[in-house]
């Protein structure tokens, strides 16, 4: 776990769930600002990833049964523990990418009373791809087991989000527009890693039952909910399912959400405008500090 303390006047926590195959170390600049203007900042990694993970060969490795359960546990446990230290502040919760879903899930199943909630490149995946992919995965667990990790897989995954970018020397060019940030990230052995069986059947059983779940957000309208992603964001179908997420709570009468697509791809806190980014972030928090 990362804490970023404020340096003064504290007035509120984040609390940040990054996101696939990444690790708490990318967000340390954004954090950094935060607590340069009046917010705590914590930030752990998933089981399975950055320093949870032990060792290198652990990295994408999630339980074969009740992977997801394992993740939203370990997203309550530091709330639980942020409540405790900070009784009377808000707490926003900050999901990115896969953490994104993991933070709509969390406000979904448990009864926590946050500040707001910020989606940062967000997706849907369709039922019937959830499906397909579920079946697959399954089939691959009984072959080789839930703990193998498949090269092939994973490379068709990640080539599949760089279609428009292939151009680029990686795989990865859809994290970013800028060229050392990409390269940052494919030489960082904690991203950008192969995923095991277990950690997709997880995904997609996760991704599952955050729909079902998030039906039961209708506790409180009031929730400011902040939606944004990079135009050129292919995992989130170019800014195509934020919009729709947008539409969701729309129809869900919620009083409180904004949509944001701003310029840049997945990793927006690592754009060449990602200053922009942050004091637009910045600034959405301090106006609902009080909701």
């Amino acid at each position: 776990m990362h804490i970023f303390p404020s340096s003064g006047g504290l007035k509120a926590v984040v609390q940040i769930i990054p996101g696939m195959a990444e690790h708490t170390g990318r967000y340390r600049e954004f954090a950094f600002f935060l607590a340069e203007n009046g917010y705590d900042v914590y930030c752990a990694d998933h089981p399975g990833s950055g320093i949870s993970a032990g060792k290198e060969k652990n990295l994408g490795v999630l339980p074969v049964f009740k992977g997801w359960e394992v993740m939203l546990e370990s997203i309550r446990a530091l709330y639980t523990h942020i409540r405790q230290k900070h009784v009377d502040l808000p707490v926003f919760i900050f999901g990115h990418s896969m953490g994104s879903v993991l933070a709509r899930h969390f406000t979904a199943v448990y009864p926590v009373y946050i500040g707001g909630l910020i989606l940062s490149g967000t997706f849907e995946t369709p039922d019937i791809i959830i499906k397909f992919s579920r079946a697959l995965v399954g089939l691959m667990i009984r072959i080789q087991g839930g703990k193998t990790k498949s090269k092939w897989f994973n490379r068709l995954f990640y080539k599949n989000l760089n279609r428009r970018f292939r151009k680029g020397p990686t795989i990865f060019e859809w994290i970013s527009s800028v060229r050392e940030e990409v390269d940052n990230y494919v030489e960082d052995p904690w991203c950008g890693y192969d995923c095991s069986w277990g950690f997709y059947k997880s995904l997609f059983i996760g991704i599952t039952a955050m729909k079902r779940a998030q039906h039961n957000l209708k506790y409180r309208k009031t929730l400011p909910i902040l939606n944004f992603c990079g135009q050129d964001d292919p995992v989130g179908n170019f800014g195509k399912d934020a919009l729709r997420i947008h539409h969701y709570y729309f129809r869900q009468r919620f009083q409180n959400h904004t949509f944001k697509v701003f310029r840049g791809r997945h990793e927006l806190l690592h754009e060449e405008n990602k200053e922009v980014v942050f004091f637009y972030l910045l600034d959405w928090l301090n106006n609902n500090l009080r909701p």
